[in-house]
Parts: structure tokens; sequence; C-alpha cells
């Protein structure tokens, strides 16, 4: 008995390993990417501030919709196909409104967000306060900050991608950017 069920069962292991292979799909891969080398430009118009940015990168006016406003001005990195939106509006007694705008719209992507990091900007020669929020995850825009004097000047600016984000194949990019974004907070003065 146990010689025809060693045999049966030898017959279905042959009869299992024969036909055609069984392939399994490649899992799917990316790019290589390369980030170029930081260098800066100092950006210096009629607005009450200035600041250095990427050589890197082009400033354009704001030209999406809406009344258009000369301080209001994308910061475009064609070869990383990411933009930093930026705007500037003068404080009138709405400085609290200002920054909860802003928290508001950091928050709204806590839903594909794995966390949020805060940190503080304080720049006490310059007059430079303001908030930077670091989006972890898959976020549409992972880096954003804001900026003022408290008294008569905010500004805000938010990064983001021109495709679907992915925090794994992104990192290299999103690297570079955030040491930029850095960079033009780190020299941002009020005129």
């Amino acid at each position: 008995m146990s010689r025809y069920l060693f045999i049966s069962l030898f017959s279905l292991a042959l009869m299992a390993c024969g036909g055609k292979p069984v392939h399994t799909p490649k899992p799917r891969g990316y790019f290589k990417l390369s980030v170029p080398q930081a260098d800066y430009k100092n950006y210096v118009t009629d607005c009450p501030f200035h600041f250095h940015y990427s050589t890197h990168a082009e400033v354009k006016p704001y030209s999406h919709g809406g009344v258009p406003n000369p301080c209001w001005f994308d910061i475009q990195y064609a070869g990383l196909h990411a933009t930093l939106h930026c705007s500037y509006d003068k404080v009138n007694n709405n400085l609290k409104s200002f920054i909860d705008d802003s928290q508001a719209l950091v928050y709204k992507h806590v839903i594909k967000s794995s966390g949020i990091e805060e940190r503080l900007i304080i720049n006490e020669e310059a007059r430079v306060y303001g908030t930077l929020y670091n989006i972890m995850g898959d976020p549409a825009t992972p880096y954003q900050f804001y900026l003022t004097d408290s008294i008569h000047h905010f500004f805000r600016g938010a990064l983001y991608f021109d495709y679907k984000p992915n925090y794994d194949s992104l990192k290299p990019i999103l690297d570079f950017l955030k040491q930029d974004v850095d960079y033009m907070i780190q020299t941002f003065e009020w005129k």
C-alpha cells in the first residue's frame, strides 16, 4: 500500500513539474535620478522682500487665474518637473487669518500623509518668522512654509510636482528641492 502511495505521489510531483514554466512579473523599477549641483542667485523685484533661489529654476508670474498680483509668482524647476508656488500679502490686522489659512492648506494633506513635521523659523536679525511644514508620505505638496514679520508682511510657499507623487521614487529630487527651499528661507529678508 505504501508503495502505491509513493508511486502516486511521485507521479503527481512529476506532472506538477512538467508543463509551461510559471513567470512572475518583475517589480516596477524607477529611473536613477540625478540632481544638479546647488547654486543660487538673488531674487530682487519691486516686492517688499528678496531672497536667493536656485540657478536651475526660473521665476514666472503667477498665472492661475484671478487678478494678477506682481508679488505672486512660481519658481519652476523645469528639469525636475516641480514648482514652488509663492504668494505675498500685506498684513492689515489679519495675520491670524493668514496663518490659519496656511495651516488649513497644510492639514488638508493629512489624509495622504504619514505625518507632518513642523519647524519654527526665527531669524531675529532679519525679522523673519514662520513655520516650515514637511509633509511625509505621498501628498500633493510635500513642503510648505509661511514667513512673516508679524506686523506688515506675509509670504507663503508650497512645493508641487507635475506628476503623481511617489515618495520612494522622488526622494533624491525632494531632498534637493528641500535644500533649495531651506536656503531660500535662510536668505529671505524684508526690504
